[in-house]
This record gives structure tokens, sequence and C-alpha cells, in this order.
């Protein structure tokens, strides 16, 4: 009996995983040429993979503009995940009791390949809304509160390694670190304290404070955070209720995922 080869089909799999990494907010689509030109494949390839795709509504194609978008069986597989997900079930009425007791917008983030990823929140009662959208990434050492605590409780070497190199440093807010040495000296801070706050590191005029999440073995896995206006967390007292506030829910949802250790300070 002949060998049957899987290599062809694994290798089409991958390219068309591929093709769905390439959509993001800031290119919520994309035309053959751009999908062709980002992953260095054969026009002819892209779009076989996209009418493969599309065939089975994982894209659509807008013929107004010429370009793919993601389609229905991505939101519903989506939708599949956080129904299954313990973390986001168990977040669920902390983030909610989080945002009525601050009545600012409240964040969920996991650390995946060296970003954050916002996988829920819920929106500010406040006329003026800070807010990043459920799946939006970002650098985790960009200054981000969640993205202090998420790193800074791993391994040196594994931070240093996500990290860019002294000369390519982005610049930030009025705040923000200005070299790698300068950020792992605050990551200590916030291992010190239990919780990690953007003041104005990021941009002007934002502030945040974020805790961390514990799995039943202590690991961090994810971070609860809330973002505000600097001028509202100046107003006296309003910090520490904050800071406190999302340590209550951080610590809430740590034991729903059964770690029962001391909380952070």
């Amino acid at each position: 009996m002949p060998k049957q080869t899987t290599g062809q089909p694994v290798r089409s799999a991958e390219r068309m995983l591929d093709v769905m990494e390439m959509f993001s907010f800031e290119r919520p689509a994309l035309s053959v040429s751009e999908i062709s030109a980002g992953l260095s494949l054969a026009t002819s390839t892209v779009r076989r993979l996209l009418n493969a795709l599309e065939k089975h509504g994982f894209v659509r194609y807008n013929a107004q503009i010429g370009k793919f978008a993601p389609h229905y069986q991505v939101v519903r597989l989506a939708a599949v995940a956080v129904q299954g997900n313990d973390l986001i079930t168990a977040g669920s009425v902390p983030l909610d009791e989080l945002r009525e007791r601050t009545g600012e917008a409240t964040q969920l983030t996991i650390l995946a390949d060296g970003d954050i990823v916002f996988v829920d929140r819920r929106e500010s009662q406040s006329v003026i809304k800070i807010f990043s959208p459920v799946g939006y990434r970002s650098p985790a050492w960009d200054g981000r509160a969640s993205g202090k605590v998420l790193l800074a409780w791993l391994p040196d070497d594994k931070i240093a390694a996500m990290l860019p190199v002294s000369a390519d440093w982005p610049s930030g807010g009025p705040n923000a670190s200005g070299s790698p040495e300068e950020f792992m000296r605050r990551l200590a801070v916030v291992r010190e304290q239990g919780y990690a706050v953007n003041d104005e590191e990021t941009e002007q005029d934002v502030w945040a404070v974020a805790a961390p999440v514990r799995d039943h073995t202590g690991k961090v896995i994810a971070a609860i955070n809330v973002p505000v206006l600097k001028t509202r967390a100046a107003q006296e007292g309003r910090a520490t209720e904050l800071i406190d506030a999302v340590l209550t829910a951080a610590d809430t949802v740590s034991r729903a995922l059964g770690f029962y250790g001391e909380r952070t300070p």
C-alpha cells in the first residue's frame, strides 16, 4: 500500500493561517498583492488560499475596494474561544464590578509572543473614554501598566530577549523609560509593590494601573488594568482608590482560578 504524504496539505494549512494573521486592527482589509508581498508568496498561491478561505466563510471579498477582510466564521470561532476560556469566564463578573466601583474602563490582557493582547474589557461610564478594543495588540515593553505586570515576574533573560536594543528604544510619553536598563529597573519596582502604574509613559495625559492575575500555581497569566485621564487620577485620593480596586479585582480572578496565596501587597 503506497505511503500517503501529508506535507503539502499541512503546508497549505500553515499558509492559510499565515494569511489570516496578516489582518489586524491597523489593516483590517488587504488586497491579494498586499498579502503576497507580506508573505513573499506568489499572487496565484495567495488567490488560491483566499478562494478556499472565502468558500468556508473565513474571509469575504469587497469588490468596491478590491480587498479581502475576515468574515463571520472568524467571529463564530472567537465566540467559542471566549465561552470556553476559564480566564475570561473568571474575569467577567470582577470586570463588571470593577467598572461599577470605579466608573472607568476595565480591561483584561494576556502576554502572547512579546505583545500584550486585550482579551476582554468594559467601557467607561465617563464621557471621555480611554480603552483598547478586544484583540488589540501592543508591545509589552511600551510602558503600559498591563505590559509591565505581564513582564515583571518573568526571568530577566526572557524579558531581555523581548526588548529592543538601546539604539532602537522608542520614545513614548513624557515619562517614558529611556532605555532597556531603565525599563528593567521599573519592572523591579512593579515586583516590589505588586502592581504597575503607567504615568504618562505611553502618551501624555494618560494614567493607568494594572495588577497581576495568577493561576493555581501562582504564575502570572494575565493583568487587569484601568486606564484614565491623568487629571482624573490626580484628584485627591483617586489614585489610591483605583489601585486598591484593581488589586481587589485581580485577587478575585486569581482565587477563581485556584490561587490562594497571599494577596499582592
